[in-house]
């Protein structure tokens, strides 16, 4: 750029320009633009604030999360949460996520697009680690009540193999077993955690307040006109009250 003077005006150059000759300053001109758009496009792949990769609703939620399954991503109780146990309940909460920013649209640029100041890939990380930790406090304590030998990682990789492995021996000796004839690891972890709960629960169930007095209790308070009578139902209440006193002990002790 030459100099300008006092005056504003642009201040023609007297000769030839030394440097670079013309044919020279067009190329260098050509590259310097195609730089700019190499960066434009470089930047244009991100949301703005540098964040999140500008990624449609359909893209997986390792890309989403920037995590590796062997990754440390909390500890909890001093046992470590993977990075592959927060991508599996991320496939469990990735569809009420993506529901919930629906309406922004499904395309590029879908996860990092905030509302009301929260982007949909951090309201999935969120998500996502908080059932991890939730299924890590379900499961130390199923180890206390020695129901479980391993709350790792690859302790669950392993009960996965063996039940897989025990189904697959079933079939070939003719032997029927109910469900499927082997487990994906999502749906294994929901059976998992289902029959924890229900053993966990059964234990809970001794520190709990199940006398006739509370049942009939929350029977006068909760039953609907036209209700069968106490005595068909009481089973059924002592269930709900056990069930809703474990989950709360294990909502509570996720939460600490």
């Amino acid at each position: 750029m030459t100099s300008t003077p006092a005056t504003g005006r642009p201040r023609r150059a007297s000769g030839p320009r030394r440097g670079f000759p013309a044919r020279g300053r067009v190329l260098w001109a050509a590259l310097a633009l195609a730089g700019v758009l190499v960066a434009g496009i470089a930047v244009s792949g991100k949301e703005a604030g540098g964040g999140v990769p500008a990624r449609a609703a359909s893209a997986g939620v390792a890309e989403v999360l920037g995590m590796r399954p062997g990754d440390t991503v909390v500890t909890f109780e001093g046992e470590r949460v993977s990075g592959a146990e927060v991508l599996r309940a991320a496939e469990t909460v990735r569809a009420e996520v993506i529901s919930e920013f629906a309406a922004q649209g499904l395309g590029p640029g879908f996860w990092g697009r905030p509302r009301d100041g929260v982007t949909p890939a951090r309201r999935l990380r969120e998500r996502a680690v908080r059932a991890a930790v939730l299924d890590k406090a379900r499961r130390i304590w199923a180890r206390e009540a020695g129901l479980l030998a391993d709350v790792s990682e690859q302790g669950f990789q392993r009960e996965l193999a063996a039940e897989n492995a025990r189904r697959a021996q079933a079939a070939r000796s003719g032997r029927p077993i109910p469900g499927v004839p082997s487990y994906d690891q999502y749906t294994y972890a929901q059976v998992r955690a289902a029959e924890l709960d229900s053993a966990l629960g059964k234990l809970h169930a001794a520190t709990l307040d199940l006398s006739e007095r509370r049942l009939r209790d929350r029977y006068a308070r909760t039953a609907a006109p036209g209700a069968p009578p106490f005595d068909q139902v009481r089973d059924n209440i002592r269930r709900q009250l056990v069930i809703e006193g474990y989950e709360r002990a294990l909502q509570a002790r996720a939460a600490s």
